[in-house]
């Protein structure tokens, strides 16, 4: 099954099987999600330090947030029909949907930031439009 290794198997073993049939399509995301599948929630009232958004089968996020600042923002090569989002928070993934699906959340009680935008940042992400464009 598109050469999944032992450890990839033995996640698989713990989710549903509609779930683990994803792999085939969503790999990365199906094995990000079945590596936090058996965690709690994150604790009520978490305040992440680091928050990162992936759309599809991206190697970066494409939001990066710390502490409540956003870091970095490049939506400019999003294909419009992205069917996967996962969120890592903390060096833990919190949640992945997948064709409007939800296939992990874990956000719990997590106090999501009211993000606070600079200059530079906004202004890189402007450039990086842009250039792209």
């Amino acid at each position: 099954m598109n050469n999944l290794s032992e450890y990839e198997l033995q996640l698989l073993s713990k989710l549903p099987l509609d779930i683990a049939a994803l792999v085939k399509n969503y790999r990365t995301d199906i094995i990000n999600a079945a590596e936090f599948w058996d965690e709690p929630p994150l604790t009520v009232n978490h305040v992440p330090e680091f928050i990162e958004i992936y759309y599809g089968d991206a190697e970066s996020p494409h939001i990066f947030i710390v502490n409540g600042e956003l870091q970095d923002y490049n939506v400019t090569n999003l294909p419009d029909n992205t069917k996967s989002i996962s969120v890592l928070i903390d060096d833990q993934w919190a949640y992945v949907q997948i064709e409007g699906q939800v296939i992990l959340n874990r956000l719990g009680g997590v106090i999501l930031p009211d993000v606070l935008v600079s200059p530079s940042s906004l202004i890189n992400s402007l450039v990086g439009v842009i250039n792209h464009g």
